[in-house]
């Protein structure tokens, strides 16, 4: 009986509110298994999950009503700071019984990626803000480091106490987000390297509590943001449910609901940070993602349509003598792939997507995410990487654009041929076959035939 009222409950959270956020959103449907989850952390987690006082079942349905209750807390969702999810989100589950009074996030976290319940974008957003929380909780004491004055972070005409005085009063993580203040703080300097910024920062907070301007405490919880790097986090919670909430799935009536896939990571090299999904995160928004998955789309149907021709007038007179010449299947697949170059060269161009970088890749990856490509499907493409790269061997095949946009190869059944062949295609010429490469913003886009 508890079971189904907990359930019920879930359900009137979602009908009650029009506005509300859907959590569902936040489940995995996108990648395979986690690349940030090690076997130390699931054998971890299964020890949990044994111990715990709840059982599975039970745990499942409160995990799914704190999340609900924590991203609907706020009055815009897209204005919630890491720091503050972060508060709110222990506190849910602390509630709920899921942590004890002394637990923090790290494991509840765990168990959400586990179970498919968020992703590895979003949970390493959680990790990585659950560290800084609790440093700037743990640190505020510290005592100060031993260092030689210097001015090498000083430039010239700076005020130290205008370029600090947004900390004078600690952000709430409510009304004022702390990663969205120091990043405010930081872009009004200058430095050529990541490294040189990192000293510089480093430099004018000693000076800033030297002179008088920040006391021990805010001075403690600004040398947490420089060592946690968060300057150096790719993608951003604002920027995470952008994508999810106004991109994700959104070209599928019928979007996947699970990762109930064979997979294999024997051959794959975890050496890139980012997955392709990561990279198509941190440089693109959710409006930019759907312009991009539509060119795919639009893609695809002229390189299903079921006749293309070309037609000659050759007098002013309508009616008059005309010429009509049917494209073959190849003629009309190049059409395509040239149409395709022109509208991406478009994009390029716009102000909209400068300097983004813009690759045949993220065409794929927004088609992934925005649901117009299924797994199975893509699956399919790399297909196509195989019939026309023959000498590379299998594994390798597989794994190259797979584990770079999912986080792991995948190995799925071979699915019904559809139109995604044809866009498979469009992959291979750029990925395998290397033809023309990535498209040039100054070609002349106007010619097609």
């Amino acid at each position: 009986m508890k079971k189904i009222v907990l359930l019920l409950v879930s359900v009137l959270l979602l009908v009650t509110n029009a506005n509300a956020f859907d959590v569902r959103l936040l489940a995995n449907n996108k990648e395979a298994n986690s690349r940030l989850l090690s076997a130390n952390d699931l054998t971890n987690l299964q020890q949990w999950i044994q111990q715990h006082r709840l059982e599975e079942a039970e745990l499942k349905s409160r995990a799914r009503i704190v999340l609900q209750e924590t991203m609907n807390e706020e009055e815009k969702i897209d204005t919630t700071c890491e720091v503050g999810l972060i508060t709110r989100l222990t506190n849910k589950a602390r509630s709920q019984d899921i942590l004890g009074p002394s637990e923090e996030l790290h494991m509840f976290s765990m168990y959400l990626r586990k179970n498919d319940m968020i992703d590895d974008i979003f949970f390493r957003l959680l990790k990585d803000s659950t560290s800084v929380r609790l440093d700037l909780i743990n640190r505020v004491n510290a005592r100060l480091p031993f260092m030689r004055p210097n001015n090498s972070g000083m430039e010239n005409g700076l005020d130290i106490k205008k370029l600090y005085e947004p900390f004078q009063t600690w952000p709430d993580d409510v009304k004022t987000c702390t990663l969205d203040t120091y990043f405010n703080m930081v872009v009004k300097l200058t430095w050529k390297t990541a490294k040189e910024r990192d000293t510089k920062i480093k430099n004018l907070n000693y000076h800033a509590y030297r002179q008088g301007v920040i006391d021990l405490a805010i001075y403690n919880k600004l040398e947490v943001l420089r060592n946690r790097a968060v300057l150096e986090w790719p993608i951003t919670f604002k920027r995470y449910i952008d994508v999810v909430n106004n991109a994700k799935d959104k070209l599928t009536k019928n979007p996947e609901i699970s990762t109930d896939h064979t997979f294999s990571e024997k051959y794959v090299s975890r050496k890139e940070r980012l997955t392709q999904r990561g990279r198509l995160f941190k440089n693109f928004n959710s409006t930019q993602i759907m312009m991009l998955a539509q060119i795919i789309e639009r893609t695809a149907k002229r390189m299903d349509a079921k006749q293309v021709s070309l037609n000659w007038q050759y007098t002013e007179d309508p009616q008059g003598e005309t010429e009509v010449y049917i494209f073959s299947p190849m003629e009309q697949y190049r059409a395509a792939i040239k149409m395709l170059r022109k509208e991406m060269g478009e994009v390029m161009r716009s102000e909209a997507f400068k300097n983004t970088g813009l690759e045949y890749d993220d065409l794929i990856a927004a088609a992934y995410e925005t649901g117009f490509i299924k797994s199975e499907e893509l699956d399919y493409v790399l297909k196509f990487e195989d019939f026309w790269n023959p000498q590379n061997p299998k594994w390798k095949t597989y794994a190259s654009f797979a584990f770079s946009l999912a986080g792991t190869a995948t190995f799925y059944l071979p699915p019904p041929w559809n139109i995604i062949g044809a866009v498979a295609l469009v992959l291979t010429q750029s990925k395998v076959m290397n033809v023309g490469n990535q498209p040039d913003p100054d070609d002349n886009w106007n010619v097609i035939i």
